[in-house]
């Protein structure tokens, strides 16, 4: 196609024309005041996007934006808000603290039963009583610019609160954390005041007076606490002892049978039904295998002898006489494995059998009441080995008063008996014995505290 010299010229000057056009539509100006904007970068330096119309900002506002979580605005000029790094003042720094917005959330904090890690330990109600299914309740907390909310009972479990939370606090005349100071990080007017607190639970109002450039405590208020159970509300939310499950059920140890659950210190709650508790149940323990203390124990403290485990140190019950004389033993095999050990010396009264020819000697052990079928090892004038007399029996004698005969053997037994020496009597003789008894239960028997007695007696 051939363009005529004339055409080029024509088309040279239009593409000025549409260049000078292009220069000054990208160079322009931005809007001016009262002009349309969408954005404040629409607008010209200074100035900012209100309802689409570029207008100047108000003395309250800061240009260009604040840093947000680091700093907020205060009489148009950004102001660090408090410590980036702990923003609720908590103590606990941004990596250890799972929320920095709830000074009551923390490493160490308290666990409660509201669907909440409180102790930053990435656990949730742990060691809480399970809650009924079903059950809602509200939660959260109304203090400031916070709004309560409700949660539901799922699986045991409260499922988090659809409550609003507290915030990082900003200078706005709001108390965005909820904790009852309203602006308290924030530059102030030396003199000015503000009220504080809120008259809910333990808190009261009180003031904030600006001093040195920054706002005072609560006087003369009472702000918000932690949760403690002790039939208040400490921290304010229009709920009592909230977050430790008062009032579900329980089961308390042994006897003390079903409760509720209550308040057992500030941080602590019980089964009503345990010992000390608005409605205890325990009783004195006895000897019938249940846990009558609640103390998760059973039958503790019910051994009724103080006998030794051991044959050299056996309890030493004296004499006993060949006159008839009687001793009587009472204990229990208690704890289990238990093992009782008793010494007694049967003496020989050589006079009254050198009158009588006839020597009493008969040393007898008897049951009188076994109701763990026990057993006796008797261990005559020693504890070897060699000295067992009687192993795993239930009665014992040991005796001079008769007179045994064996065919082909010397007599035995002293009754009747000579002084002298008489062809096919025994000579009468003082023979004293000491007995070791042992009581213990069969190979692998289960014992009770049960008492078991017997008498030892001689002649």
């Amino acid at each position: 196609m051939r363009i005529e010299p004339q055409m080029t010229k024509r088309l040279r000057l239009l593409g000025g024309v549409l260049l000078v056009l292009g220069l000054f539509t990208c160079s322009g100006d931005r809007a001016g005041p009262g002009e349309f904007c969408e954005q404040d970068v629409d607008c010209r330096d200074n100035l900012v996007c209100r309802n689409n119309i570029c207008v100047s900002p108000s003395g309250d506002e800061c240009v260009p934006a604040c840093q947000e979580g680091v700093e907020t605005c205060f009489q148009g000029q950004c102001v660090p808000v408090g410590n980036p790094d702990d923003k609720d003042e908590d103590g606990f720094l941004i990596g250890q603290d799972c929320n920095d917005f709830d000074r009551l959330i923390h490493p160490g904090s308290p666990e409660y039963c509201d669907g909440i890690d409180n102790d930053c330990d990435t656990e949730i109600d742990e060691g809480c009583p399970p809650c009924r299914d079903g059950d809602s309740r509200e939660c959260g907390s109304a203090i400031g610019e916070c709004m309560l909310g409700f949660q539901l009972c799922t699986g045991g479990i409260w499922e988090p609160c659809n409550d609003t939370r507290p915030s990082i606090e900003l200078c706005d005349d709001l108390d965005n954390d909820c904790d009852g100071l309203t602006d308290e990080i924030c530059p102030c007017r030396n003199g000015d005041e503000h009220p504080c607190g809120l008259d809910e639970g333990i808190c009261r109002t009180g003031t904030q007076i600006c001093e040195a450039g920054s706002w005072s405590g609560c006087r003369n208020g009472e702000l918000p606490q932690l949760e403690i159970c002790d039939a208040l509300d400490n921290d304010c939310d229009g709920m009592t002892d909230e977050g430790f499950g008062l009032g579900l059920d329980c089961t308390a140890e042994g006897e003390c049978g079903q409760g509720s659950y209550e308040c057992a210190g500030d941080l602590e709650i019980r089964c009503d039904t345990m010992p000390g508790a608005s409605h205890d149940g325990s009783e004195p323990e006895v000897c019938d295998g249940l846990d009558n203390d609640c103390d998760g124990l059973t039958d503790e403290g019910m051994e009724s002898d103080d006998a030794p485990n051991t044959c050299v140190l056996a309890e030493d019950l004296g004499g006993l006489p060949d006159n008839g004389s009687q001793i009587h033993i009472e204990g229990n095999l208690w704890p289990q494995g238990d093992v009782d050990w008793y010494k007694v010396t049967a003496s020989d009264n050589l006079e009254e059998d050198m009158e009588d020819l006839c020597d009493q000697f008969h040393f007898r052990l008897r049951f009188d009441s076994n109701p763990d079928d026990l057993l006796v090892d008797i261990y005559v004038d020693g504890c070897d080995g060699a000295d067992v007399d009687c192993r795993d029996d239930n009665e014992y004698d040991y005796a001079y008063d008769d007179r045994w005969l064996t065919a082909g053997q010397p007599p035995r037994g002293q009754c009747p008996c000579d002084p002298n020496d008489v062809q096919d009597y025994n000579i009468c003789t003082k023979e004293d014995r000491v007995f070791y008894i042992r009581i213990h239960a069969r190979d692998g028997q289960v014992t009770t505290c049960q008492n078991y007695r017997l008498t030892l007696s001689n002649g």
